[in-house]
């Protein structure tokens, strides 16, 4: 990096002592791994694509008989996670790099909104390589990007990548986006389901928070994922709203929030089209919670 200052002894022996820490022995060999302080390591593959307006915190190369397996970069930005990931998703898209979808339908509603695992994922066939993205907003209205690039596992997702697909899916699968909670409220799945022409979503929220204020922070997801809004009415035990859904179908939408107890809201998304449209069989998924 130019116009660092020179690494102390100190500096030196942390860095590598953090390097024994994350080594690990694997069926092909030792994986030794190596850190670097605000930059990529100097063997970086030229496929791996770092987003250019993020701050590079500083990386980790994992090399087995010295060549690089994986690498592993840590940014900061200020960009919201909407807007970073569409920008990064157009820059890999130039380099030949697309977004990977393992075969299973990705929950919507508040499922869905629940924070796990990566935030994208994407593979490159030429490369044989796969790229995790994780990205989150932290209270001081930073974004924390964390990249892991990977050659070990990137032949296998290609290939599943390249099956045929387990069919089509059922109408209205896709009716509901991803509900994300309020910064501190805990939120609990109840399962989300549906077919036969109609799609929901349920879950508990452990929260004070005013059942129209509740209402209406989902309400705002909603409208941004192109809901109309119909009618609306909110109290001190009860919120409900009415949406029109866009897409084919005549699909129409129904947002309630209730207080059912002291602490507590209960919350509901669905999605139902009228009568006589073609809506296929029934899908479910349950999700239990552990106390």
């Amino acid at each position: 990096m130019s116009g660092a200052a020179p690494e102390t002894d100190r500096e030196r022996r942390l860095r590598e002592l953090a390097g024994r820490l994350l080594a690990h022995p694997s069926p092909e060999g030792l994986t030794t791994a190596e850190l670097f302080l605000a930059e990529l390591p100097p063997d970086a593959p030229p496929d791996l694509i770092v987003p250019r307006d993020l701050d590079l915190f500083g990386s980790v190369a994992r090399r087995r008989d010295g060549q690089i397996r994986g690498i592993e970069v840590i940014m900061d930005g200020t960009k919201p996670v909407s807007e970073f990931l569409l920008a990064y998703e157009r820059d890999l898209g130039s380099h030949g790099w697309r977004r990977f979808d393992p075969f299973h339908r990705h929950p919507g509603g508040f499922e869905g909104g629940i924070e796990m695992g990566p935030t994208a994922v994407f593979v490159n066939d030429g490369a044989v390589s796969a790229v995790w993205i994780a990205a989150r907003q932290v209270e001081d209205g930073r974004t924390e990007v964390g990249l892991r690039y990977d050659r070990e596992n990137a032949s296998n997702m290609i290939m599943m990548r390249n099956m045929p697909g387990p069919g089509p899916e059922p109408p209205g699968w896709d009716m509901l986006p991803e509900l994300r909670p309020p910064k501190g409220v805990n939120v609990q799945p109840q399962g989300s389901g549906g077919g036969g022409g109609r799609w929901s979503s349920d879950a508990r929220a452990q929260s004070e928070m005013p059942v129209p204020e509740l209402e209406a922070h989902y309400a705002k997801q909603l409208t941004a994922a192109g809901w109309g809004r119909i009618a609306a009415a909110a109290d001190d035990t009860t919120g409900w709203s009415s949406w029109d859904v866009p897409g084919p179908g005549n699909w129409r939408g129904l947002l309630l929030v209730l207080a059912t107890a002291a602490g507590w809201r209960s919350l509901s998304v669905r999605v139902e089209t009228f009568p006589g449209q073609n809506t296929g069989t029934s899908w479910t998924s349950a999700v239990s919670t552990l106390r």
